[in-house]
Order: C-alpha cells, then sequence, then structure tokens
C-alpha cells in the first residue's frame, strides 16, 4: 500500500531546512510541506509554556494540510512536544533521540559536546540520553548553551570573520577536553560546521538530519506510508514571517523548492 500525501517538516526558523535538505536526499518520491516559524524566532530563549504553544499552533496547521507523518526539525520544539501524543494521531519523529543515540554509537572515548539552544539545554532531554548512569563513568558530556548562534544564523552570520569569533569564543574552553564527538543539539547549527570544526577539528560533528531521517524510513514503511517509486517528490515552504526575507536567508538551500508563501497559525 502506497500513500502519496505530503510528510509536514517544521522548525522555529530556517535551521530545520539543514534536516529537510536531508530528508529530500532520503525520500525522493515524497512531498514535503516546511514551515519556518520565523515570526516567532527564536524558540530557545521562550519558556517552556510558550514553546509547547507554538509547537501545537503549527503542528495544527500541518494537520490541516493532510500531511501523513510530521518531522519536528527542531531541538527545542523537540524537547517541547510530549502533549502531542493527546492530539496527534499520524506518525510525528523528533530530532533529538535519534540523533542522541547516533552520536553515543559514534563516540569512541564518550567525550561527547551537546550545543544546543537554551530551552533544550534546561529541557535536559539530551542528558537523559546521552549521560546515562552505565557511561557515566566512561567519558565526559558538556552541554552548552548556544542560543545567540540561531539568532546569527538567521541574520546570514556564518562563514565571516563574526561568525568565526562568536563560535571561538563560545567554544575555546572545549579545546582541551579530548572531545571526540559534538552533537549539533540545534538544527540550525549544521550552518556553523566550518566555524565549530576549526574549534574541535578532532571532533565528529554529528547533526540531526541523517539519523531522523533513518528513523523517520523506518517508522512510515512500518507503516505502510511510503509514496509511489515513481512519484516525484515535491517541496513547499511557508513562513510564518517575510517570505522575501526567507527567500534571501535560505540562499544555501540546495533543494529544489516551489516558491515560498506565508501563513498565520
Amino acid at each position: 500500500m502506497r500513500n502519496n500525501k505530503p510528510i509536514g517538516v517544521f522548525d522555529s526558523g530556517i535551521g530545520g531546512m539543514t534536516v529537510l535538505s536531508k530528508l529530500a536526499e532520503v525520500f525522493p518520491c515524497e512531498d514535503f510541506i516546511y514551515v519556518g516559524d520565523t515570526l516567532n524566532c527564536p524558540y530557545g530563549v521562550k519558556s517552556p509554556e510558550e514553546i509547547a504553544d507554538l509547537v501545537t499552533r503549527v503542528v495544527h496547521y500541518l494537520l490541516s494540510q493532510d500531511v501523513k507523518a510530521i518531522v519536528i526539525a527542531c531541538n527545542t520544539a523537540t524537547a517541547n512536544s510530549a502533549h502531542l501524543k493527546a492530539f496527534v494521531k499520524i506518525p510525528v519523529v523528533g530530532v533529538i533521540e535519534p540523533t542522541a543515540k547516533y552520536a553515543l554509537k559514534t563516540s569512541r572515548n564518550k567525550n561527547i559536546a551537546v550545543l544546543a539552544t537554551n530551552a533544550t539545554i534546561d529541557s535536559k532531554s539530551y542528558h537523559k540520553l546521552i549521560d546515562k548512569k552505565r557511561i557515566v563513568k566512561r567519558g565526559k558530556k558538556y552541554f552548552v548553551k548556544c542560543s545567540e548562534f540561531v539568532t546569527a544564523i538567521e541574520d546570514k552570520q556564518f562563514t565571516n570573520d563574526y561568525s568565526f569569533k562568536l563560535v571561538k569564543d563560545k567554544l575555546e574552553f572545549l579545546s582541551d577536553k579530548n572531545i571526540d564527538t559534538v552533537v549539533l543539539g540545534c538544527t540550525h547549527f549544521g550552518l556553523y560546521t566550518q566555524e565549530i570544526s576549526r574549534v574541535l577539528p578532532q571532533a565528529k560533528l554529528v547533526d540531526c538530519g541523517g539519523p531522523t531521517s533513518q528513523l523517520l524510513k523506518k517508522i512510515i514503511k512500518k507503516e505502510g506510508l511510503m509514496a509511489d517509486d515513481f512519484h516525484t517528490g515535491t517541496i513547499r515552504i511557508a513562513t510564518t514571517g517575510d517570505p522575501k526575507q526567507m527567500e534571501q536567508q535560505i540562499d544555501w538551500f540546495d533543494k529544489e523548492y516551489q516558491g515560498i508563501f506565508k501563513v498565520n497559525i
């Protein structure tokens, strides 16, 4: 049985498009609707109640578009999405669990740094998955609040003098900690790989796109929700902010998409 309904993907802003790019590679036959809640970005400095309310609103919009599954391409939103189980009956995939599990599997010395927004770190979501008792004696874990990276990235401050200095000033204290794995615990941070690698050149950077795509693949195969093999996938992008501004913000996005339209949630 095949299902050609679209898959909904959302983030507080443009960062989730790093996940969308990977999803489009893994699922070339699937249609995607992406929502960037740029009007309310950043989520990472808001209260859990505010974030949960915004998540609810975006999810209601995606459900109105008759999506067959939802990918929360935002760590902060994922950390504040437990309430969705009460009313969402389709598969919902967050980014935190698959990314954390992949990082643990990847790390050899278990010295792991998690870079995320203030709200994601405060939620302890990564702590619970990465700093488990059975491995706590092996290696050290560092959880670093980096909400300022999100604001800079939304302002297109990457691969320039400002962004390299911003990241160096924030992460230099980790340079002598023998870290072999860095979790990009915010989907925006995939746009800071050069900056982070300059400070921690020995570390493998684990972003959310790959692990999340593989988990979604497993789920929609099991549920019989895969699109027809001959179907050509499309991408539609929505923003709660200014479409023209978002178009400029995502000039790095390497997949074809059908314009950007404004939505009110």
